[in-house]
């Protein structure tokens, strides 16, 4: 008698699971509307908009093809959050 393996099966189930977690961490770390960090660069004040949390460098890179589909289908989300007056 021989034994049916599973091989093929872990892999697909792994496979179909791939895209669902690239989305979830899309979602899970995305900002849309922004959050503004200040930094510096060569001595000035300038402030940044990030829209992921942490790692925004890596994380645009990653999930820019998500990121297109996402600012088509919800540009409202996408529009830049209004500057406070300090005054």
């Amino acid at each position: 008698m021989k034994r049916e393996t599973r091989a093929p099966l872990i892999v697909a189930i792994v496979l179909l699971l791939l895209p669902v977690l690239y989305v979830g961490s899309y979602f899970a770390l995305v900002v849309p509307g922004g959050v503004p960090v200040a930094g510096s660069i060569g001595g000035g004040a300038i402030t940044f908009i990030e829209h992921y949390r942490g790692q925004s460098g890596f994380c645009s890179r990653i999930f820019w093809p998500l990121e297109q589909i996402d600012r088509r289908v919800r540009p409202v989300a996408w529009e830049p959050l209004p500057v406070l007056d300090p005054r």
